[in-house]
């Protein structure tokens, strides 16, 4: 009788044993396929397609439409508690504004302003930092204006 206790203990004990590998194994794949999935969702981030151009792209995000990517500053003002930029791409041939708290987490504002008075503005609170949409402007001179709780500045027409 002793025997069989030990040999039905012995064999539900393997079969625990078995079951948690067989769960661990699939833990394992599945977490694999996660860290996979990541990565491919990392590289598409990191090599955006872009998804607009030449006027197509006015009053678009310059980060959504992959316009960001390449894009450079042209011009900072700067003010006692901001940075206002003046951002082109030249792939989307366009230029946005970008406003940067030296204060924190704040309300910002910011508006992209081309020549001929195509203007559009974003302001929001609680950021670090905040851009506009974009302005095709690939021979149409544009400005960048913004700051903390307001406009505060500008920077020049370029």
């Amino acid at each position: 009788m002793r025997r069989f206790r030990l040999f039905l203990f012995s064999t539900a004990l393997l079969a625990s044993l078995l079951g948690v590998t067989a769960f661990m194994g699939l833990s394992m794949i599945s977490a694999h396929t996660q860290a996979q999935t990541s990565h491919t969702q990392v590289t598409q981030r990191n090599n955006p397609q872009v998804t607009c151009s030449g006027d197509g792209c006015d009053g678009l995000n310059p980060v959504m439409t992959g316009c960001a990517t390449g894009a450079y500053t042209v011009q900072t003002a700067v003010f006692s508690n901001s940075y206002i930029e003046l951002r082109y791409s030249p792939t989307c041939k366009t230029n946005w504004g970008r406003v940067i708290s030296k204060v924190g987490p704040t309300f910002l504002e910011i508006r992209i302003q081309r020549v001929d008075g195509l203007t559009y503005t974003f302001s929001g609170g609680n950021f670090n930092y905040a851009y506009s949409a974009m302005v095709y402007a690939p021979q149409l001179a544009a400005r960048a204006c913004g700051g903390v709780n307001g406009i505060t500045g500008c920077t020049k027409y370029v």
